[in-house]
């Protein structure tokens, strides 16, 4: 399996892999010096029992992300390939997006990022869809970034909104020092973003 990065389609699926993977190898290792350091010692009080202890922990960590990624699925490629051709020069677009807050995951399908927009797609319930929506919005005004969010969970609006979204590769600056607040500023959303993302 391709290694997969945030925002990349298949993301989902590789996470769910390799943490499942992990956590399997980690308790194996564990299990293995317990049972050796029982073996030889004839004591659970031995330092292979302590060394096999320690990879309980981070065992541990890979699970929980493994339960957090275990309810969804990466989106297929064609429908990423769908999605993508209708995405305007310039724009940006994440795909097998989960992202984590106190409360809560949200699991976003799509997200496109225009010159002014995100741009969200979802198969979430419509309760946390708008949840998710107001959550985005909020990290948006805590963080000064001039972004209005939109989410949808319905795949024809979200494709509409693409097609009429503007496109940030043809939109006119007054001046090069425009050109580049504009840059920086959709570096660091992306920045942003990618930081709330699991």
């Amino acid at each position: 399996m391709n290694i997969r990065k945030k925002g990349e389609q298949g993301y989902i699926g590789f996470m769910k892999f390799f943490n499942l993977l992990v956590t399997i190898v980690m308790f194996a290792i564990a299990a293995i010096l317990f049972i050796i350091g029982l073996s030889v010692f004839e004591s659970k009080a031995n330092w292979l029992t302590i060394v096999g202890a320690l990879f309980v922990i981070p065992a541990a960590r890979f699970m929980t992300v493994w339960f957090l990624f275990l309810p969804y699925k990466s989106v297929t490629k064609e429908e990423y390939d769908k999605v993508f051709s209708q995405t305007k020069q310039g724009n940006l677009l994440y795909t097998d997006v989960i992202l984590t807050s106190v409360e809560r995951a949200y699991c976003a399908s799509f997200m496109t990022i225009t010159s002014d927009k995100i741009l969200i797609y979802t198969n979430s319930k419509k309760n946390k869809m708008d949840k998710m929506q107001a959550y985005l919005a909020d990290i948006m005004k805590r963080r000064a970034l001039a972004y209005k969010v939109t989410c949808t969970d319905e795949e024809g609006k979200y494709m509409a909104l693409l097609k009429s979204a503007d496109s940030f590769a043809e939109k006119s600056f007054d001046d090069e020092d425009d050109r580049k607040a504009a840059e920086n500023e959709r570096e660091r959303l992306c920045e942003v973003l990618e930081s709330f993302m699991a």
